[in-house]
């Protein structure tokens, strides 16, 4: 038996260490163990392109979307019915609160690049690149599930407390405008860094959250204790009560001016980028990079709202409705009551947004002249929780102007995703295709057309064309800068 050597041993240890920290959220894994595709440097600013040049085309070039869901899947939220009702779907809500953690999360990303180039000069390899991002995130507790019974337990003929601090959303649009630099500073060893302008378009995001409902029995009554901030940036206007506070928000004029609003707006930022990428000897690779560690201030079309306080709906305010059922429904009273004592003060400080900082770190080993194996971990900090996943590697390179990979990934709450990643090229061209999730299974909608993913917590895709130049042998001897044996381009010919 082969005895293991230092690359076996540190490739095994990265595998094993983050079998045990997986958890939730991932994006582009697949791409950043897909380094002949110029968009990895996006994710680590250290990865220096085998081809001299390239050229990406607005919009086409590269686009993203991710949409995710840590708590739940269809199957775990949707039934269907048997007998005279299988073609009839229910929502399952007790299954659904076995299967939500403490907080969940569902999240949107989308990513168009707008501009992008990169290119070898002298020692150097630098790349520009303009991209408009929009982010949505939504966090919610498993105690939304509880809702659903009036927050009464029928079967121990109690209250059931529903707490849903921490339930809120961040809404982000903005464009970046980014400029990296990368360089060999000896054998072995390439850094990089960028440095990002950061445009806001448009933001609303949940700064404090605390929302209790708790109920009693003897006597009967229900308390809701309210405390929430939120911040926003958004062309909109505001009615205001007699008292000076909010009681309406008008979005009629939203896109009157988008130039103004949502361009030339002066919500302005910056974020850095930063990656090592070291070849540990001919056939192991380590690399490590972290990304977006930056801020927005926010000023253009800014509101904060505020509310807070506590209402009591007690036994006594029960019983006058139940006497006096002519003087309103008892549903309508409560929603209102609430309304009365919740409506929110405006303000329009300037506020601060912190970017999602993504900590990348791999491992790469060459197994065979044409095969790959290969770990990677990407944590995102946010919200001050660090959420971890794993994505496994196998790519293989065929013919050099082909580039495949086979990737499991464990990340959203689940441990069986798999995706997959193609790149290929021709006479300048690349074209690839990237997901960290295949959905295998479907399932119809009764009357009609569309098809949901069965189970899966996950769709992600990423699609782009790109012009390479300086890729043949010749040109890539004269270049001042050469590949390592990792770098297996898919589009190198």
């Amino acid at each position: 038996m082969k005895k293991p050597n230092l690359s076996d041993l540190i490739l095994l240890s990265f595998i094993l260490l983050n079998l045990l920290t997986y958890s939730v959220k991932a994006q582009d894994n697949t791409l950043y163990l897909m380094p002949g595709i110029p968009q990895a440097n996006q994710l680590n600013p250290a990865y220096m392109h085998p081809c001299r040049v390239y050229i990406g085309l607005p919009v086409i070039s590269a686009l993203k979307l991710n949409i995710r869901n840590s708590g739940f899947g269809f199957h775990d939220a949707i039934r269907s019915g048997t007998g005279s009702q299988s073609g009839t779907y229910f929502l399952d809500l007790d299954n659904l609160d076995r299967k939500l953690r403490r907080m969940n999360y569902f999240r949107t990303d989308l990513g168009i690049d707008l501009l992008g180039f990169g290119f070898a000069l002298k020692e150097w390899y630098l790349t520009f690149g303009i991209i408009n991002h929009s982010e949505l995130r939504v966090a919610y507790t498993d105690d939304v599930a509880s809702v659903k019974d009036g927050n009464w337990d029928f079967a121990a003929n109690e209250p059931i407390p529903v707490k849903l601090n921490g339930t809120g959303l961040d809404l982000t649009i903005w464009n970046s405008i980014g400029v990296s630099a990368a360089r060999e500073l000896f054998d072995g060893l390439k850094v990089g860094a960028r440095l990002k302008y950061l445009q806001g378009m448009a933001n609303i995001n949940t700064r404090k959250s605390k929302l209790e409902l708790n109920t009693t029995n003897n006597p009967i009554s229900l308390e809701a204790i309210m405390n929430y901030r939120l911040n926003a940036s958004f062309p909109v206007n505001l009615g205001y009560a007699a008292n000076g506070l909010v009681n309406r928000v008008d979005f009629n004029n939203a896109l009157d001016n988008i130039v103004g609003d949502y361009i030339f707006n002066g919500n302005r930022g910056i974020s850095i980028d930063g990656g090592i990428v070291y070849d540990l000897d001919e056939s192991t690779q380590l690399t490590a990079s972290f990304t977006d560690l930056g801020f927005i201030r926010w000023k253009k079309n800014v509101n904060n709202f505020k509310a807070s306080g506590k209402y009591t709906f007690n036994g006594i305010d029960l019983d006058q409705y139940q006497a006096n059922p002519g003087q309103t429904d008892l549903l309508e009273a409560l929603q209102d009551t609430l309304l009365m004592a919740f409506t929110a003060a405006g303000t329009t400080k300037k506020y601060f947004t912190a970017t999602s900082v993504k900590i990348y770190g791999g491992v790469t080993r060459i197994i065979l002249p044409k095969l790959k194996a290969g770990a990677m971990t990407r944590i995102e900090i946010y919200d001050l929780r660090l959420r971890p996943s794993l994505t496994l590697s196998m790519n293989y390179t065929p013919v050099p102007s082909v580039g495949t990979a086979l990737t499991y990934t464990i990340m959203n709450n689940k441990i069986n995703q798999v995706g997959a990643g193609l790149a290929f090229g021709n006479s300048g061209a690349q074209f690839y295709l990237i997901t960290d999730n295949i959905p295998v299974r479907f399932t119809k909608q009764t009357g009609s057309v569309l098809m949901w993913p069965y189970n899966a917590r996950m769709l992600s895709l990423r699609i782009g064309f790109n012009l390479l130049f300086g890729c043949n042998e010749k040109e890539v001897k004269k270049s001042p800068r050469k590949p390592g044996k990792n770098d297996l381009c898919p589009a190198y010919w």
